[in-house]
């Protein structure tokens, strides 16, 4: 009787042990798919200024970045796939573009151009 409990505790424990190393690494494959980021640096077209406090916009995120005091933005976190990045500015041309993000992420540059 003794030797079937201590059959049934190391089955036990070694079911529990594979549960728990299929359960990690499944969690570190999701991880890993979402890991990607978009970033890049806004600038004025004609100068190559760059643009600070200028919103860009996952749209079919619906996420939001603002650019810092150099220009640069950057979403993190995103699953791979395509988005369209856009960007509207008081005194500039809407820009929009379509974005494929893989795993290694993504760096895309605007460059507004001024309205008329």
């Amino acid at each position: 009787m003794y030797l079937f409990k201590k059959k049934a505790l190391f089955s036990a424990l070694v079911l529990i042990i594979g549960i728990t190393i299929i359960t990690n690494e499944s969690f570190a494959q999701q991880k890993a798919d979402s890991a990607a980021t978009i970033s890049g640096k806004v600038v004025k077209a004609m100068s190559g200024t760059a643009l600070s406090g200028i919103n860009v916009q996952l749209k079919e995120l619906d996420k939001k970045a603002t650019t810092d005091d150099q220009g640069m933005y950057r979403f993190e976190n995103l699953k791979p796939g395509t988005y369209t990045l856009e960007v509207k500015a008081d005194g500039y041309k809407p820009w929009s573009k379509k974005v494929t993000l893989t795993a290694d992420g993504k760096t895309v540059d605007v460059k507004l151009e001024p309205s008329m």
